[in-house]
C-alpha cells in the first residue's frame, strides 16, 4: 500500500513540472511572435498571416450608394480591384498624408528584425508619400497643386501607369505661432532604450527645432495622469523642458484614454486664436486602461476635432506590431498624422527635417474623385488607400471627414490603366477627369470645399520618363514584390534596381530606398529576414 502512495506521489509530482514548464515558456513567448525582437522558434511561423495573393474575395467595383463601408482589415491588405469601366467608370476615396508603414517596413528590412509576413506593412500609398518629389507648386492663392503624367507600365506590358501628383502649400515654420502639448507614454511597457529612452531624444531634437515664442505643455501617463509642463514659453525655458523630458521614467500601467483627454484640456487652455495647435502623441501603441477599444476612442477623438487642435500619432520602439488599428484610427479621426519612429536616424527626419509637413496641417478633408474616359480607358486599379475608399454620396457632402495634407507636402495617387484596343495616344484624347476637394485647415465643418480639377489627357503620355515617374514606378513594383501581388505581372527585383541605378539621387531617403530594396533582394532567399 505504501509503494502505491510512492509511485502516485511520483507521477503527481511529474505532472506539475511538466506544467509549469508550460506555463513559463507559453508566459516567456513575446506577443506576435516577435516584441522582444528575437526570433520565435520556428521563424515565419509567428506574425502575421501573409496576403492570400491568389484570393478573389475582392469586389470586382466598389459601390457609390452611400451605406458603403470598405471591407478593411488592419491585419491584412485587401488590395484594390481592376474596375471595368463598362461597370463603373468613377472612384472617390479620401486623401492622406500617412508613412508610418513604411518607416516600419524598411527598418524591418535594414534590421533584419522581423519574422513572419512582410505583407502586413506595405501599404503603397504611404510607401510613396515619405518621399519628396519634384512637382509642381501652388499658385499664392491656392493651397493645393496639382499634376499629372502617364507612362508604360515596367511590370506589366497590357497597363500603363498613370501618376498624379499633389504638392500643398509651404509655410515656414517660424511664421506660425505653435501651442504644442506633448502627449509622452511613460507606462511600464515603454521601458528600455528602443522606447523611452529613444522617445525623450527625439522630443528633445524637435524642440530645439521650435520658434522660441512657441508655447510647450507636457502630459504623461501610465496609469495616471500628470501635467509634466503647462504652457511654458521656448524662449524663457528651454533648458527646463529638456530637462523635464529627460528626467521622465517608465512604470506602471497605460491610461492612454486618460492621457489624451488631459492633453486637449491644456491644449485648448492655451489655445493661440490664429496659431497652430497641436497635440503629439509618443507612444508603442498599448493601451490597457480605460477607453482601449479602437472603435471607442476614435469616437472620442472625433468629437475632439472641431475645436481645431490637431493631432500627431508617433509610434515607438522595436516591436514592429504596436497597435496599428489604434494609432492609425486615432490619427484620422483626430484630423491627424500618423509617423513611426525606429531610431535617430527617423527622428531627424519626421521631427527635423519634415517638422512643418508633421505638425502643421495646410488642408483638411482632402477628398479625391476621377472619372474614366470610358471609350479610351478599358480598366482601371488604384494602387494604395485600401482603407480610403468613398462613395460619392460621402464624396458629394459637403461635411464628410476626410484626410489632411501637411504644408510643403507632395504625394502621388497612382492608377494602374488598361486601354481599349486601338486606341492612338498620339490623338488628341480625353483620358480622365480628376477633381480634388479640400478645406483650410481653419475651416469649420460647414465651410464649403474648394476644389482642384485637372483634365487628363493623351498628351501627358510620356516615353521620356521623369526621375520621379522612375522612382515612383520603382516604389509601387518593389511594394507588388513585397504583397506577392496577383496583380504584379512581370515584377522583377532586378528590373526595380536597373530602374533606380538609372536615377541620380541627391536625396538621402531615397537613395537608402536604394538600399533596402538591395538588401531585399540579398535576404529574400532566406525564410526570414536576417
Amino acid at each position: 500500500m505504501r509503494k502505491k502512495y510512492v509511485v502516485f506521489a511520483l507521477i503527481l509530482i511529474m505532472v506539475t513540472s511538466i506544467l509549469l514548464l508550460t506555463f513559463s515558456a507559453c508566459k516567456g513567448l513575446p506577443k506576435d511572435g516577435n516584441d522582444t525582437g528575437l526570433p520565435p522558434s520556428n521563424p515565419g511561423s509567428a506574425g502575421p498571416k501573409p496576403l492570400s495573393p491568389g484570393s478573389d474575395d475582392s469586389p470586382s467595383s466598389y459601390p457609390n450608394d452611400s451605406t458603403y463601408e470598405p471591407d478593411y482589415d488592419y491585419n491584412t491588405i485587401k488590395e484594390n480591384p481592376v474596375i471595368s469601366t463598362d461597370k463603373q467608370k468613377d472612384l472617390y476615396f479620401s486623401v492622406d498624408t500617412h508613412t508610418a508603414s513604411y518607416t516600419q517596413l524598411k527598418n524591418m528590412i535594414l534590421n533584419g528584425s522581423y519574422y513572419g509576413s512582410l505583407a502586413k506593412f506595405v501599404k503603397i500609398d504611404q510607401m510613396l508619400n515619405y518621399f519628396n518629389y519634384d512637382y509642381s507648386k501652388p499658385n499664392d492663392d491656392e493651397l493645393l497643386a496639382i499634376n499629372a503624367s502617364m507612362f508604360d507600365c515596367p511590370y506589366n506590358s497590357e497597363k500603363k501607369l498613370l501618376r498624379i501628383g499633389l504638392t500643398s502649400k509651404e509655410i515656414q515654420l517660424g511664421s506660425v505661432q505653435n501651442n504644442i502639448v506633448l502627449l509622452l507614454d511613460v507606462s511600464g511597457s515603454m521601458s528600455g532604450e528602443r522606447k523611452i529612452e529613444l522617445m525623450k531624444k527625439a522630443m528633445i531634437q524637435m524642440v530645439e527645432n521650435l520658434n522660441p515664442n512657441d508655447t510647450i505643455s507636457i502630459v504623461t501617463y501610465s496609469d495616471k495622469t500628470r501635467v509634466v509642463i503647462d504652457g511654458m514659453v521656448m524662449s524663457e525655458n528651454a533648458n527646463e523642458i529638456k530637462r523635464k523630458i529627460n528626467d521622465l521614467r517608465a512604470d506602471g500601467g497605460t491610461n492612454g484614454s486618460g492621457g489624451i483627454q488631459k492633453a486637449y484640456e491644456v491644449a485648448k487652455k492655451h489655445f493661440i486664436a490664429d496659431g497652430n495647435n497641436r497635440v503629439i502623441l509618443a507612444t508603442d501603441g498599448d493601451f490597457n486602461i480605460g477607453i482601449s477599444s479602437p472603435g471607442k476612442l476614435k469616437e472620442f477623438i472625433a468629437g475632439k476635432r472641431n475645436d481645431g487642435i490637431f493631432l500627431t500619432c508617433i509610434g515607438l520602439g522595436n516591436s514592429y506590431d504596436y497597435s496599428i488599428e489604434t494609432m492609425e484610427a486615432l490619427a484620422k479621426s483626430g484630423n491627424g498624422y500618423w509617423g513611426y519612429i525606429h531610431d535617430m536616424d527617423d527622428a531627424k527626419k519626421l521631427l527635423v527635417d519634415d517638422l512643418s509637413s508633421t505638425i502643421i496641417t495646410i488642408a483638411k478633408d482632402v477628398k479625391a474623385k476621377i472619372v474614366f474616359n470610358e471609350d479610351v480607358v478599358k480598366d482601371f486599379r488604384l494602387l494604395g488607400y485600401e482603407n480610403n475608399i468613398l462613395s460619392s454620396d460621402d464624396y458629394e457632402d459637403n461635411t464628410t471627414d476626410a484626410g489632411e495634407i501637411g504644408t510643403g507636402f507632395t504625394l502621388s495617387l497612382c492608377f494602374e490603366i488598361g486601354l481599349k484596343e486601338d486606341v492612338d495616344l498620339s490623338q488628341d484624347l480625353d483620358i480622365a477627369k480628376v477633381n480634388i476637394r479640400y478645406k483650410d485647415a481653419k475651416s469649420t465643418p460647414e465651410d464649403t470645399s474648394s476644389e482642384l480639377d485637372l483634365p487628363i489627357k493623351s498628351q501627358c503620355y510620356t516615353t521620356d520618363l521623369s526621375q520621379d515617374d522612375k522612382f515612383v514606378a520603382s516604389v509601387v513594383e518593389f511594394a507588388l514584390i513585397l504583397l506577392g501581388s496577383k496583380y504584379k505581372a512581370d515584377a522583377d527585383i532586378d528590373n526595380v534596381i536597373e530602374r533606380l541605378q538609372s536615377i541620380e539621387f541627391d536625396d538621402e531617403y531615397k537613395t537608402q530606398f536604394v538600399q533596402v530594396v538591395n538588401t531585399y533582394k540579398v535576404n529574400s532567399s532566406s525564410t526570414s529576414l536576417r
